[in-house]
């Protein structure tokens, strides 16, 4: 009998090592392999002028590269912070907009289906077009944008895109409210909360904003934390907006960018240093990923205390 139960194990183990086998293969191959290759050679001087030869800098010239980006780089700063206010962005506007949604739709009012399926559309749509698109909304000659405010402020004759202290705002009304597929994530892990759960809830008079506080929101949490990590991610990671709606122009680079600039754009490629804010990028979204982890774990022990009194 014990062998039968060993033998059951056994098979199972191998059936999902094998079934696991060409992800696990993909894996390495295409990312591990990758960021690998991007760590090794941070540390190498590997530009135009040794395109197919990258050279170590040395024990004593180590982190060259870094002090190069942190310290001499122009833009460095200023996309950083870009990035780091579009992962914010992204976690206090997109996710509350994703959840107030997804709780409207939840109710089931008529027409409920149609909004949904027309809420995700843009979600559909790449960026890359939704930039295109978000570039003739904002053409300082015709938009709409530029001749609402010429109703208001009829002096103002610049862009919006490239006005410090406005194209950021404007730049992130092109993408924060697109929260299409967050919405459908948080919708249907409220879809899949237990009927007894919710009869529950109907018994003890929980009904309305109250049955969504301490009902739905706790048994959703997950599913927030996941989206918050989206969002945030997204925004640290932001490109196609910035390419096609300003090319990094007044202010408004961001670390993706610089790293297409450093290993692209320019005639004097980098690869090394394009690889060394490339690090940069990896670790941030690590730390952005424990510190929205930590939140919430710490959101929830405050809730637990809370409901122990």
């Amino acid at each position: 009998m014990f062998k039968k139960v060993q033998n059951r194990k056994n098979q199972k183990s191998r059936f999902i090592f094998f079934f696991l086998l060409p992800t696990l293969v993909c894996f390495f191959l295409f990312y591990f392999y990758t960021v690998v290759t991007i760590f090794v050679t941070s540390f190498m001087k590997w530009d135009y002028s040794n395109l197919n030869n990258p050279q170590f800098l040395g024990w004593s010239k180590l982190f060259e590269n870094y002090r190069y980006i942190f310290l001499e780089y122009p833009f460095f700063k200023e996309a950083l912070l870009n990035s780091l206010r579009w992962a914010l962005i992204g976690v206090v506007v997109q996710v509350p907009l994703a959840l107030s949604v997804a709780i409207a739709l939840s109710r089931k009012l008529p027409g409920w289906k149609i909004t949904r399926n027309l809420y995700i559309v843009p979600s559909v749509i790449s960026s890359a077009a939704m930039g295109l698109i978000f570039l003739q909304i904002y053409n300082p000659n015709y938009g709409v944008v530029n001749q609402l405010i010429h109703v208001f402020y009829p002096s103002f004759k610049g862009s919006v895109l490239l006005t410090p202290g406005m194209n950021i705002f404007f730049m992130t009304c092109a993408y924060i409210f697109f929260a299409g597929v967050s919405t459908i994530m948080i919708l249907g892990q409220i879809f899949a909360i237990p009927d007894e759960i919710q009869e529950a809830a109907l018994l003890d008079n929980a009904t309305g904003w109250r049955k969504d506080w301490y009902i739905t929101l706790p048994m959703i949490k997950d599913t927030i934390k996941t989206v918050a990590i989206l969002a945030a991610s997204s925004g640290f990671l932001l490109y196609n907006e910035v390419f096609f709606l300003t090319n990094g122009a007044a202010g408004t680079k961001s670390i993706s960018f610089i790293i297409r600039e450093l290993a692209v754009s320019s005639s004097r490629t980098q690869y090394a240093r394009a690889n060394t804010i490339g690090v940069i990028q990896i670790l941030g979204g690590m730390l952005i990923i424990i510190l929205i982890n930590w939140l919430f774990r710490e959101r929830m022990s405050i809730t637990n205390r809370g409901n122990k009194k």
